[in-house]
């Protein structure tokens, strides 16, 4: 979501925010801007079918600001991203990988998802 809550009210009728601030509606101005400039420029070289599928995704990528912004007003959950919980640590001894080796002494390697250790036999 780029525009404030604060700049915009929710629709009498129908579904939608309305702009009420300047910055909303300089907002509402810079979508306009975005979506018609290529779609005008893209059907000035005769290029139909880019320009319509410029529109289709600039309008829903509309529609999901607009979303995120009543979400917003209403004080309901947006779709941001929650922190993924941190994996348990292994054990001391779980999953280590030994490698045979006859060289001279190595300290153990821990890396991301294995811990290695030189066992000597």
């Amino acid at each position: 979501m780029f525009g404030k809550p604060a700049w915009f009210r929710p629709k009498k009728f129908g579904w939608g925010i309305v702009p009420i601030t300047w910055q909303g509606w300089a907002y509402t101005a810079a979508w306009c801007a975005a979506i018609a400039t290529p779609y005008i420029l893209l059907e000035q070289r005769h290029e139909s079918l880019e320009s319509l599928v410029w529109v289709g995704f600039g309008i829903g990528a509309l529609v999901f600001d607009v979303r995120q912004i009543l979400l917003a007003m209403q004080g309901g959950a947006t779709t941001k991203l929650q922190p993924l919980p941190v994996a348990a640590r292994p054990q001391p001894d779980d999953g280590i990988l030994y490698i045979l080796d006859h060289g001279p002494a190595a300290a153990p390697v821990a890396t991301r998802n294995y811990n290695l250790q030189l066992k000597r036999s």
